[in-house]
């Protein structure tokens, strides 16, 4: 039974027709996958999968140069060209948690940049990851 119901899924993925055209360098779909994260962000790698309901889901784990301790955490997010509307849903520092946030971000390839946004608007650091395959 598992084994008929995992072939009908794959059957229905591999017949579907993905547009030949790449998602533009800020569109939200661009985001989904698994990355890794490159200096000056702290290593780590996270995961952005798009849900049923169209927002975003973000598990990120890093480990900071610093020897502080491992952090990790999953958000959900609305997104809109290029701009990511966060609420963390947990994190390893659980006063963040129920917080929200905004957040920038540009894809070339398989590079991202991304700003956290301060209160003001405004980017701050800029963290960077690329794609894993």
């Amino acid at each position: 039974m598992r084994v008929g119901l995992l072939g009908a899924c794959l059957g229905v993925a591999l017949s579907s027709s993905p547009s030949d055209a790449a998602p533009p360098p800020t569109s939200c779909d661009a985001a989904v996958g698994a990355w890794e994260y490159l200096p000056p962000s702290s290593p780590g790698q996270a995961i952005i999968s798009k849900l049923a309901d169209g927002h975003h889901l973000l598990l990120w784990i890093n480990a900071p140069r610093d020897g502080s301790p491992t952090a990790a955490g999953a958000w959900e997010a609305t997104c809109d060209n290029g701009r990511r509307h966060w609420r963390i849903l947990f994190s390893t520092n659980s006063a963040g948690v129920g917080s929200e946030l905004d957040e920038e971000f540009e894809i070339e390839g398989d590079a991202v940049r991304f700003w956290i946004l301060g209160p003001d608007g405004k980017r701050g650091q800029e963290g960077r990851a690329r794609r894993l395959k």
